[in-house]
């Protein structure tokens, strides 16, 4: 057989296989979980929810207030961040685009020596939240921000975190059962001192979306150093918020 025969016959085998290969790893066709973020368009005037250990009622819980504003353009979300002091600890914007939720803004709070509160903007890197349609593990959704507080200028701090979708579940939430998506999360915040040096603290961690509520359940853990896990016990106006701070406020 003429060479020019066999190296013709060795590359119509070989492209035959990569082709045969190429259409034996194809990925699973995308599944659409839009619908298992929080209901935008239910949350118009905005509502608290009240996060919480299971078992640890005599902890302070988490409280987010959510609210969607609606423009000519664009549809986003406000998240606001407070702690049992009722002072605003975190604020940010996220936008819904057509692949998912992107962060927009991201401002923190730090309370200074007077009991005056900065606002500190933080820095956008990576702005994926939560994507629309998922298909398997080994996808990771890359969100991180950097900031650094105004009585340690010297300092910065890069927060990372790597999302793994990971399948259905459900939730259950008041008596009743709720469809749900669970995604798992490993982070760093990486901690740079032009002074001292610094440090990458790591942890690792699972959040729980439900259709029709949005985020349920967030966990973290810290390996030896312990972690937590925080669960939706309660949603309400924010004027009943208001309510429960006065008293704390005056």
């Amino acid at each position: 057989m003429r060479l020019s025969v066999i190296l013709t016959s060795l590359s119509a085998t070989t492209l035959i296989s990569l082709l045969l290969w190429s259409s034996a790893c194809q990925s699973d066709p995308a599944t659409d979980i839009r619908a298992f973020y929080f209901p935008l368009r239910q949350l118009e005037e905005g509502l608290v929810y009240e996060y919480r250990i299971p078992g640890q009622d005599s902890l302070s819980p988490d409280y987010w207030y959510y609210r969607s504003i609606a423009t000519d353009s664009a549809l986003y979300l406000t998240k606001a961040y407070y702690q049992d002091d009722f002072l605003p600890r975190q604020l940010s914007r996220e936008e819904m685009v057509s692949n998912g939720i992107m962060l927009t803004d991201l401002f923190l709070f730090e309370t200074d020596s007077t009991g005056h509160q900065q606002q500190v903007k933080a820095e956008v890197l990576s702005p994926s939240v939560f994507p629309f349609e998922v298909q398997d593990s080994t996808i990771v959704y890359l969100y991180k921000a950097r900031f650094s507080f105004p009585s340690q200028p010297h300092v910065s701090h890069t927060f990372i975190l790597n999302r793994r979708f990971r399948g259905f579940t459900t939730f259950q939430w008041q008596g009743e059962d709720y469809p749900a998506v669970r995604f798992s999360t490993r982070g760093v915040l990486e901690i740079r001192d032009t002074i001292q040096g610094g440090m990458e603290p790591e942890f690792s961690g699972e959040e729980i979306y439900a259709e029709g509520l949005g985020l349920v359940s967030y966990a973290r853990s810290f390996g030896p150093e312990g972690g937590f896990r925080y669960v939706l016990q309660d949603r309400y106006p924010m004027p009943e918020l208001i309510e429960d701070a006065e008293p704390v406020l005056k």
